[in-house]
């Protein structure tokens, strides 16, 4: 008698990279738990590696200096993985990939898959991508694959062609689709590919499509093992901060343990701003109130405590989020909680429900202070409004985090004023702020309807979007999509303003909040502030958060950041906000 055949075997890996995240402990990544719930309800069996956590943790101290200038060096790396290493360097690879596959733990899988997270694909990312692919080829005869939504076709043409160990490359929007179908070709089964590049002896072929959305948010599997690694204790939160003080010491007598995981129930937006990337025509994904309890439940019998939502927003849609919060209460889930919320959709009775269903920090797209700009871009509310939800969102202790764009299109002096003059209405209202310089993304009206907006998208040269290995500062076109605005700016100096309006902006933050304010959120430090204290001590938490954070390390660093300063010269692109410590950048 016949045994049953062994189903195939995926290992998922998300892969290190420095300029990420600056947070002191960031919540486990979603993409690979997505990807392995797919695999399992379809039969599949499906290991994950946090290989970014590994990595910091660990794996990086496995190398001497001269092999972590290999990983690193993207020339000799390439020249290796495509068998043109001289005999003596390609020893030290064969020994590098030895210890990357013993320090990961890495057992034998059918297929290993590797997300590019991304469009910042970094030579740490890419190289360990490729060399990690090189070495499970060799000593298991797995196939690979790489991919990420984010990233544009072209891209994996480019690194498929430069790294013949990848076998696939996905860019399709429904990952988890397109890679089934790379299991039925891995079985020998007629595989409909899409959004997919396939390697084919020595060619590739694209096949097309994958423009095809999910028909609801996704579901992550996380591993229980992975989990475990990502829980933290009062005390092991503060250590990463600045927090010798005796009322620090006096907190953590009760020394709790956080676990912070990202989950979604929505991804699509039934807003119709103009520069935003999601497609309002798309029909929602969003879930079911009852499925979602279901969901967090089932997140918090593995130990979560916080949920980090990367929802396109809490409240897309009113009634549904009022019924959300309602049934978060009713069964007593106790989650705190963090999510993007649109103002577009809020009043003050929605926001006291968000608070008491555990809502700590909320983040608004506030974008500018111009009226005429947030008409523009469609963006359905008013400066007053931001000022007014911000005040009371504030008031019943929500942390306020907002987001602003420098240099939409049609911008003048006059309009950046206008948001300057916001930033100091609402100064004592916001704990946090994210600058984003205007970018020009294919999907958005803006480029869907250009004549509309009075735009001109100007064509890129083949494959002058693909630089991957940039510089420490990138320049704007590796974003944003070059235009002309048609009785404005042509794009030289349209870049040109941008990048100004960029640093009015930031220098405005810095001089009412500092630096420190700008995209650092510390989500595990507030989970633990605000279960110790609560809502009603928000500027008692609002005191010790800017003490602790004077200066912290995180969780890809193994010495404390302690200056935060932001380089703004012409040459530089400030669409990056990079650390300081003296003159020396970090890479965060």
């Amino acid at each position: 008698m016949n045994s049953p055949k062994k189903p195939l075997k995926a290992t998922l890996v998300y892969p290190p990279g420095e300029q990420k995240i600056s947070e002191p402990i960031p919540p486990p990544n979603m993409t690979i738990a997505v990807l392995a719930d797919a695999l399992i309800i379809n039969g599949y069996e499906a290991a994950q590696l946090d290989a970014e956590k590994a990595w910091f943790d660990r794996v990086q101290h496995l190398f001497n200096r001269r092999q972590t200038a290999l990983i690193y060096d993207k020339d000799s790396a390439e020249a290796y993985v495509n068998g043109r290493s001289r005999a003596k360097l390609a020893a030290e690879y064969d020994r590098i990939c030895g210890l990357l596959l013993k320090g990961l733990k890495l057992e034998k899988s059918d297929l290993v898959g590797i997300t590019l997270v991304d469009i910042r694909a970094e030579p740490l990312i890419i190289n360990f991508s490729a060399l990690l692919s090189f070495a499970v080829k060799k000593k298991f005869g797995a196939k690979t694959v790489i991919g990420y939504r984010g990233v544009p076709k072209e891209a994996f043409f480019y690194l498929m062609r430069k790294y013949p160990c990848f076998d696939y490359g996905v860019y399709a929007n429904w990952g988890e689709k397109a890679l089934l179908e790379i299991m039925k070709d891995l079985a020998g089964e007629k595989a409909a590919f899409t959004g997919t590049i396939v390697r084919r002896g020595g060619s590739l072929k694209n096949y097309g499509g994958g423009q095809e959305r999910r028909p609801y948010a996704p579901h992550p599997h996380y591993d229980n093992r992975i989990l475990e690694k990502y829980k933290a204790y009062d005390s092991e939160i503060f250590a990463r901060y600045n927090s010798d003080f005796p009322f620090i010491k006096k907190l953590i007598k009760n020394d709790k343990r956080h676990l912070v995981a990202s989950y979604v129930f929505e991804l699509t937006c039934p807003g119709a701003c103009a520069f935003c990337e999601n497609d309002n025509t798309l029909p929602s994904d969003v879930k079911s109130t009852d499925r979602i309890i279901d969901e967090l439940s089932e997140l918090k019998g593995k130990g979560v405590t916080g949920i980090y939502f990367v929802n396109s927003s809490f409240n897309n849609h009113y009634k549904l989020a009022e019924e959300l919060c309602d049934k978060m209460i009713r069964h007593k889930l106790n989650l705190k909680w963090f999510d993007c919320a649109n103002l577009r959709m809020m009043d003050e009775h929605l926001l006291d429900k968000m608070r008491a269903a555990g809502a700590v920090k909320l983040t608004f797209g506030v974008e500018t202070g111009s009226q005429r700009l947030l008409n523009y871009v469609n963006k359905g509310m008013t400066v007053e409004k931001s000022r007014r939800y911000l005040e009371y969102a504030d008031k019943i202790g929500i942390w306020n985090h907002i987001e602003l764009i420098a240099g939409f299109p049609t911008e003048t002096g006059e309009d950046v004023k206008a948001t300057l003059s916001l930033i100091d209405a609402v100064k004592d209202f916001v704990d946090l702020y994210t600058l984003n310089p205007f970018y020009l993304y294919p999907n958005s009206r803006f480029y869907r309807e250009q004549t509309k907006f009075g735009l001109k998208v100007v064509p890129y040269p083949p494959l002058q979007f693909m630089n991957f290995f940039y510089p420490l500062y990138r320049i704007v076109e590796q974003y944003s999509l070059k235009f002309d605005e048609i009785c404005g700016l042509k794009w030289k100096k349209k870049n040109t303003q941008i990048v100004e309006s960029t640093k009015a902006v930031a220098a405005k933050i810095d001089s009412i909040a500092t630096y420190r304010a700008i995209g650092n959120e510390h989500v595990y430090l507030l989970t633990c502030l605000y279960d110790k204290l609560g809502h009603k001590n928000k500027e008692l938490i609002r005191k010790l958060v800017k003490a602790l954070t004077l200066k912290f390390k995180p969780y890809n660093l193994n010495f404390f950041m302690d200056d935060f300063r932001t380089s703004f010269s012409k040459e530089k692109d400030p669409r990056i906000f990079l650390p300081l410590r003296g003159t020396e950048f970090l890479g965060k």
